[in-house]
């Protein structure tokens, strides 16, 4: 199904406006923008939709610098709403401080993107969120996989990317994003076991790091053909002791003395 995108661009630079308006007309994209010039005017847009029963907007570009509310604000009042979270934002900034953004990954970034933007990297980063977020198509698009690859790597990794996303992205082609999405800590149970049985070891690797992944999970990944998977467990102090004892019989020396090591060490803090 392809649908017609709704994005909000909430941003109070003139040229930044423009500069977002034609790379999403050379990007092929269908869609209405709608533009606001602060995060005041952008929060009264989106109660104003929600109180009305309006469609809500796909995707929100935010700006970071804004007068009378900035990005930040904006972002801790979205993660407030129980309706209004469930919008994928997207912080566009000139900002190089590692501190700006980190803040706002803590808030509810989805994905960051450096100004000025450009078509190529502005395409792939509204199909993919779009894509990955709904049931929609955006077909005729023109897109770079490299820069789509990019998008998926990043919200694979994401804290606030949802579940229904994470199971979209563990059917990635790239074993890299597969593997980001078997870290993930909000990848559903029965994803992680499907993962476990991935083609790479890669993946089945980040399966075993994965915190939630289930005692049936860590038990198969406990047998698995590769010894990198199996010394990755056998190193995991979160990894059960009966699963750790299973590789403390392993064949491959290295993964039987680390497992050994890694049972004796819990037993210490234990005692």
């Amino acid at each position: 199904m392809e649908n017609n995108i709704e994005i909000l661009l909430v941003e109070d630079t003139p040229s930044d406006i423009r500069l977002t308006q034609e790379a999403l007309k050379r990007s092929g994209l269908k869609y209405t923008m709608s533009v606001v010039n602060d995060g005041v005017e952008a929060m009264d847009y989106l109660h104003e939709r929600t109180k009305g029963g309006q469609q809500l907007p796909d995707l929100i570009l935010l700006d970071l610098n804004m007068p009378r509310k900035n990005g930040h604000e904006v972002l801790a009042e979205i993660e407030a709403d129980s309706i209004l979270t469930k919008i994928p934002v997207v912080l566009m900034t000139v900002s190089e401080r590692d501190e700006d953004v980190l803040e706002a990954l803590k808030l509810k970034m989805n994905y960051y993107l450096a100004k000025p933007v450009t078509a190529q990297k502005l395409t792939a980063l509204v199909k993919s969120i779009y894509e990955l977020h709904t049931e929609g198509q955006a077909n005729d698009a023109k897109v770079d996989p490299t820069e789509q690859a990019h998008v998926h790597y990043v919200l694979a990794g994401n804290p606030h990317t949802s579940p229904m996303v994470l199971t979209k992205l563990a059917e990635d082609s790239e074993p890299r994003i597969r593997a980001k999405v078997a870290e993930h800590p909000e990848t559903p149970g029965e994803v992680l076991l499907r993962l476990a049985e991935d083609a790479s070891a890669e993946v089945r690797l980040g399966v075993s790091e994965n915190q939630n992944a289930s005692p049936a999970v860590l038990e198969r990944l406990a047998k698995d053909p590769s010894e990198d998977v199996r010394l990755g467990l056998a190193s995991n102090p979160r990894i059960p002791s009966d699963i750790l004892a299973i590789l403390m019989e392993d064949e491959n020396m290295f993964v039987s003395s680390n497992a050994k090591k890694t049972l004796s060490e819990l037993s210490t803090r234990s005692a």
